[in-house]
């Protein structure tokens, strides 16, 4: 079945944050009391599940409400320097002008996508979830299900961490792992994703050539 419905995570799927999260890590371990990251072990982190790294760096659960609040709050004042990922605005109008329904859920702000996507691109998506929880991915996309009107199988979850994948198939609905975001490729595809990404332009081709079939190999 063609998908109809395409849900995108924001930071790491359509925008570039992650340089900008690097550098107020330091930052968020002094006022959070965590152990602060070791820089030159960061790709090994891109390795690991949240709860993991949670606890490598001792984040109660407890935090996360607070610190998700804080870091928003940053990324609104101080965000100038994120930008999209080099091919998301074709992509996204591509998607578009072919009538392929667009969602976003996010941790992030509808305000702070708003500003890196612009009104163009910020206007082109039929549903928004922001400020979710960084575990309530899950209820989002059923939020998003109850709203679309769709078939689970005509939807597409697109992201690029774990906890997307994982919050994919709690709902079933299938899911598409981008290669330029946080969690390592690897990893994502010892998930089962059904599609992976390694270019953006293989996110238009699939959806609108559903036969069209590209290397998944990782």
């Amino acid at each position: 079945m063609a998908y109809k419905l395409l849900i995108f995570d924001f930071d790491g799927t359509l925008a570039n944050s992650f340089p900008w999260v690097v550098a107020i890590l330091d930052e968020l371990a002094e006022k959070f009391n965590a152990i602060p990251v070791d820089h030159s072990k960061l790709d090994e982190l891109k390795s690991y599940p949240p709860r993991k790294i949670m606890k490598m760096h001792n984040i109660s659960i407890w935090k996360l409400p607070a610190i998700l609040k804080f870091t928003r709050s940053r990324m609104k004042t101080n965000g100038e320097s994120i930008r999209c990922f080099e091919g998301v605005d074709a992509m996204l109008q591509k998607l578009k002008d072919n009538d392929i329904r667009m969602a976003l859920v996010t941790t992030n702000t509808c305000e702070t996508v708003r500003r890196v996507l612009g009104d163009d691109l910020y206007n082109l998506f039929h549903h928004f979830e922001d400020k979710v929880s960084l575990f309530g991915k899950p209820a989002a996309l059923k939020r998003i299900i109850r709203k679309s009107g769709l078939e689970r199988s005509e939807m597409l979850a697109i992201g690029d961490e774990i906890r997307d994948v994982e919050a994919a198939k709690k709902v079933n609905i299938p899911f598409g792992a981008v290669s330029w975001g946080f969690s390592n490729l690897e990893v994502m595809a010892s998930h089962s994703p059904e599609h992976i990404f390694t270019e953006m332009g293989q996110i238009v081709d699939l959806v609108l050539s559903p036969s069209f079939k590209f290397d998944q190999a990782v």
